[in-house]
């Protein structure tokens, strides 16, 4: 009887911060869902300037390897 109570007691404990958890989800979704579109836009910008940054010269890299590459090997591209 005593054991049950103890377990009694730690699912309470546990069900009221599973609570507060899902209140905290709740916030969070609803601050995601006030995006205007200044958001939107630094987002776009943002992208955009990543790829041109990091993803554009990445690709610059492994295509000029790929011809290295290419070239050692005999192939014409």
């Amino acid at each position: 009887m005593d054991q049950d109570t103890k377990v009694i007691q730690e699912l309470q404990v546990l069900n009221q911060k599973v609570g507060h958890l899902e209140d905290l989800l709740t916030e969070q979704a609803n601050k995601k869902e006030k995006v205007g579109p200044v958001r939107i836009f630094i987002d776009a910008i943002v992208s955009l300037l990543f790829g041109l940054i990091v993803v554009g010269p990445v690709v610059v890299v492994v295509v000029g390897v790929l011809m290295v590459l290419a070239s050692w090997l005999g192939t014409e591209f």
